[in-house]
């Protein structure tokens, strides 16, 4: 019973001494630190800014830039899995095959081959002012109805 009085006065002893041993964080280092952390995740697993590619590297220079939808698109089975059934389709003995529309492969795809009509733009601001006395100058002050 002794033995067992000491050994708690010991551990009561020690104890405090441990945690008065340790200095208290600084806030500002953990903030810091955190913060490095979150940076390297987000240059790991975070998306990349699409509009980096337009800005310009050097100076002023001119950077002529488009978007063409790179970034949604979503790989096929093919490209992610070479060992998948699609990927052995499309490769066929080692050659990349394009799609046969032209033989049934597609029942609900669209036909192409038609051009839409054409559009023409007319700049109103060109036009000449309506004659006095006309029917146009009578319509466009609200005198007669448009036909």
């Amino acid at each position: 019973m002794r033995r067992l009085g000491l050994a708690l006065t010991a551990l009561v002893l020690i104890a405090p001494t441990d945690v008065q041993a340790q200095a208290p964080p600084d806030p500002a280092a953990t903030d810091r630190a955190v913060a490095e952390r979150l940076e390297q995740a987000k240059a790991v697993y975070g998306v990349k800014d699409p509009r980096a590619a337009c800005r310009p590297k050097v100076g002023d220079e001119i950077v002529v830039c488009a978007d063409h939808g790179e970034d949604q698109r979503v790989p096929s089975t093919a490209e992610t899995d070479p060992n998948s059934r699609a990927a052995r389709r499309a490769l066929d003995g080692g050659i990349p095959r394009a799609p046969q529309f032209d033989r049934g492969y597609c029942a609900s795809c669209q036909h192409f081959g038609s051009v839409p009509p054409p559009v023409y733009y007319v700049d109103v601001t060109k036009l000449p002012a309506a004659p006095a006395g006309s029917d146009a100058e009578a319509i466009a002050n609200g005198e007669k109805a448009a036909p």
